[in-house]
């Protein structure tokens, strides 16, 4: 019965640490970390640690699988300008929807952390990108309110087509893994 409290416990404490900000539960004072243990004085130190430590570890890796879906759009939006800026807008506008395209039927089956904390940065990237954009878009005769609307267009048309695509992808995805969740229920 006592193992059973404490895994209770233990549960509900992870419950209520993962609803902290992540900066909250990095830096918990000496003072917070006094009262969370008066209210779970069933877990020693060791243990409120270790639910800690895996809650921190579970907030990364959430927080990694969401940023991973942006991984598309940013790539994307640099392709998009780069071939806008070397090119032409029409031709920045196939590859930057062709590359949208294949990441996002990539970036639903597979994710790699190590391979998003370097594509990660591509965000970064994104905004020298608009600007480098603009200022050729402007050099090549477009007057400014164009020029912000074909950044505009851009930016917030990448938003819209990745959920546009992801939608079916999603379902097709969903209604498989139901489909093979009915064949393993057969055999």
């Amino acid at each position: 019965m006592g193992k059973d409290k404490k895994l209770n416990a233990a549960r509900e404490l992870a419950g209520r640490l993962f609803d902290l900000k992540l900066t909250e539960l990095e830096a918990m004072s000496a003072d917070q970390k006094k009262t969370w243990m008066s209210q779970y004085n069933l877990l020693t130190e060791k243990e409120f640690e270790d639910v800690r430590r895996q809650v921190l570890e579970a907030k990364l890796s959430q927080q990694s699988q969401i940023g991973w879906q942006s991984i598309p759009h940013d790539i994307a939006v640099l392709v998009f300008c780069l071939a806008s800026i070397f090119f032409s807008l029409k031709l920045g506008l196939v590859y930057g929807v062709a590359v949208l395209t294949m990441l996002i039927s990539l970036t639903l089956v597979y994710f790699n952390a190590a391979l998003y904390k370097i594509l990660g940065y591509a965000v970064w990237l994104t905004y020298p990108a608009y600007i480098w954009l603009g200022f050729t878009l402007f050099r090549r005769g477009l007057p400014w309110w164009q020029v912000l609307g074909v950044i505009a267009l851009a930016w917030g048309g990448t938003f819209l087509l990745q959920a546009l695509i992801t939608l079916p992808l999603q379902m097709f995805l969903r209604a498989r893994a139901q489909s093979n969740k009915a064949e393993k229920n057969r055999k």
